[in-house]
């Protein structure tokens, strides 16, 4: 169970980042203290290296546990999962 919970906790994740990113990057929310290109840059790419990470570790939990319809469940959530948070950062 606690596998299971840190997979679910590195999935939410994105969610967490990303709205940050991009409220801390928006001059009409933040003023004077909104993020520079270098800062949005660096942040992006941070941020994509952590959901790297944690997908890598979704995968390797879900290929551990050793079932077929696990697999393709897994597969079709990860596909709206990745479409989902792509819908997020086309907001940045």
């Amino acid at each position: 169970m606690n596998d299971f919970l840190n997979v679910l906790m590195s999935l939410q994740l994105p969610f967490a980042l990303i709205p940050v990113l991009t409220f801390t990057s928006l001059p009409s929310v933040m003023n004077d203290f909104a993020n520079g290109l270098f800062w949005k840059v660096a942040g992006g790419l941070l941020i994509l290296l952590i959901c790297c990470i944690n997908m890598y570790f979704v995968v390797a939990y879900v290929m551990s546990l050793n079932h077929v319809a696990l697999y393709i469940g897994a597969g079709i959530l990860s596909v709206i999962y990745l479409s989902f948070v792509a819908y997020l950062v086309s907001w940045v």
